[in-house]
Order: structure tokens, then sequence, then C-alpha cells
């Protein structure tokens, strides 16, 4: 954070536009038996429907697609937001149809997050949304991808044991 406040960038308009991964790695171990325990915890905040541009019924104006855009990024930032939680929702719906072929590859965000939704994990997903009647289509599709989610099965959770020297 300091970082991007100290080469002068607004911090609301980078976070809104990007997806943030969080990634703490643990390791305990046994000092008696030399064994020790490997795991990770990710946190993922997935910007969403925030970067998107409301759709309007006139095409672009003066007040239209780049003035919406404006505090946000371009219009390329957005688009590729779109694409990995599209390509996100693809992995979820071929993890649910056990498909041989999840396509984990499309998009940095589920290349990265491919550990995290195979088998010998624990996943949580806290989909946050608004009651205003304004935010109705933002809630709609986070209640989709939440409910999606839901129904994926990832397995159980294993311990990772290594030699600890």
């Amino acid at each position: 954070n300091d970082r991007i406040i100290a080469s002068g960038h607004d911090f609301g308009s980078y976070e809104a536009s990007s997806h943030l991964i969080a990634t703490i790695e643990v390791t305990s171990s046994n000092l008696t038996t030399g064994i020790g325990t490997l795991g990770k915890i990710r946190f993922v905040d997935l910007a969403a429907s925030d970067v998107t541009p409301k759709r309007s019924s006139s095409k672009s104006k003066a007040t239209g697609f780049d003035n919406i855009l404006a505090p946000i990024g371009n219009k390329h930032e957005w688009k590729f937001v779109n694409k990995s939680i599209s390509v996100l929702a693809d992995v979820i719906d071929a993890r649910i149809n056990f498909s041989r072929d999840v396509p984990y590859r499309n998009s940095s965000l589920t290349h990265v997050l491919r550990d995290a939704l195979e088998a010998d994990t624990k996943t949580l997903l806290l989909a946050c949304v608004r009651s205003d009647s304004d935010q109705l289509q933002d809630t709609a599709n986070s209640l989709r991808l939440a409910s999606k989610m839901r129904k994926l099965v990832i397995g159980k959770a294993t311990k990772r044991h290594m030699m600890v020297t």
C-alpha cells in the first residue's frame, strides 16, 4: 500500500480494478519426531462488478463509456477482470461436472488458484451483497457465483508432511 501511495497513484482506483491474492504459508514441526506439517492460507479479493461500467441505453456520448471508466483505469483493465472472473466460473463449472479438461490456464487468476480449487483443500467463499435497489445486478452476480461455488465438491483436506532438517 505504501509503495502505491508513494508513487502518486490513487489506491482506491488501483484496488477497484485489481484482484488481490495474499498467501500465507504455515510450517509447523515436531522437534521430537522431526516431522513437519506444511499448510497454506490464501485470501482472495475479487474485483468484480464494481469495475465494470454500468450499461446505459444510449451509445457512448460525452458522459459515456470513457467517463465512467476514467476513475478506475482504462477499458482494457475491466475487460481482463471480467474475463478472469468468467474463466473462474468456467473452472467451477468444469469441476462441478467432473470434466477431464479444466481450463485453469485460461486466466492468471485461475492458474494461481489451481491448488485451492483441487482436491485436498478447504475453501470458504464470502459473498458481499447489498440490499440497495441500484446494486441489484451486482448482488445477483455475486450470489450466482456463490451458488456455483457451493456446488463444488473439492474433497477432504489432508495434512502435508515433510521432514524437518
